[in-house]
């Protein structure tokens, strides 16, 4: 068995970049690394390692079943990440990340609740959860900088919206590859056509208003260009791996731009 199995991590390297991208980007237009930034990047790491024995667990316990293995590799994830989170609260008295702890442990249990009846990997399941890990924008950029700015709301939206985006773009990559109907392709191509239309027009009106820079337009661009290339040009190659490669190339962009946009500010 491998180390990774051993520990129970989890497998999706992207929701690993949904949770650390933003939390860098907070940290970065924060402009400070101290204790309590590490004190909370061991606890949100647990808490998102705990996820991957919660779900079995929470599925078996709805069917009546047990999985005691399940069960204790998620207290002990869910012990250490209170550990790590206690001081937080106790010592530094960073009492508003209760505000996004208690979003975020609502989202967790219907994130659960739609495992168990496979609707995790629905649309809607997969942007709650993408709203759920990017809440590490505020909490590192709150706990970085000692006090909560409207800052920190804006970066969670930033990264919400840029990484719902890769949920369109990949279900339309493979679904134009191997969706069994055209309808489904069609469906999806829409969706997709849609959101990107709308981020492009609600990001021009936010830096016509100067709420954002043009820096972040930059950093959203490779994301809205290659969902808009591939909606113009479809093709039925798939590789899935250099996708993922890509969407990190895209990811590290935009965490470079908005960071710079911020900084520049």
């Amino acid at each position: 068995m491998s180390l990774r199995a051993r520990l129970k991590l989890p497998k999706e390297h992207g929701a690993w970049a949904m949770l650390y991208v933003p939390f860098l980007i907070g940290i970065l237009v924060a402009g400070r690394v101290s204790l309590p930034v590490l004190l909370l990047l061991l606890a949100v790491s647990c808490l998102f390692i705990a996820r991957e024995s919660l779900l079995p667990w929470w599925r078996a316990r709805r069917r009546g079943q047990r999985a005691d293995a399940a069960r204790r590799m998620m207290l002990i994830y869910l012990t250490l990440a209170a550990l790590f989170g206690a001081p937080l609260l106790f010592y530094f008295h960073l009492w508003k990340l209760v505000w996004l702890g208690v979003p975020v442990l609502i989202l967790l249990a219907v994130n659960a609740e739609q495992a168990t009846r496979r609707e995790d990997r629905t649309i809607l399941g997969e942007i709650l959860a993408i709203i759920g890990l990017t809440t590490t924008a505020p909490a590192a950029h709150y706990v970085a900088g000692g006090a909560w700015q409207p800052t920190a709301l804006w970066l969670w939206a930033l990264n919400a919206f840029y990484f719902t985006s890769s949920v369109f773009y990949v279900r339309w990559r493979v679904l134009s590859a191997h969706a069994r109907h055209a309808e489904e392709r069609e469906q999806i191509k829409w969706h997709c056509a849609l959101y990107h239309s709308f981020l492009v027009v609600a990001l021009g009106v936010l830096a016509l208003t100067g709420n954002i820079s043009l820096f972040v337009l930059l950093a959203f661009a490779p994301a809205v260009g290659r969902a808009f290339w591939y909606l113009l040009r479809p093709t039925a190659a798939l590789s899935l791996p250099r996708i993922g490669v890509l969407e990190i190339v895209y990811s590290t962009i935009f965490l470079v731009l908005v960071w710079l946009a911020y900084a520049r500010s």
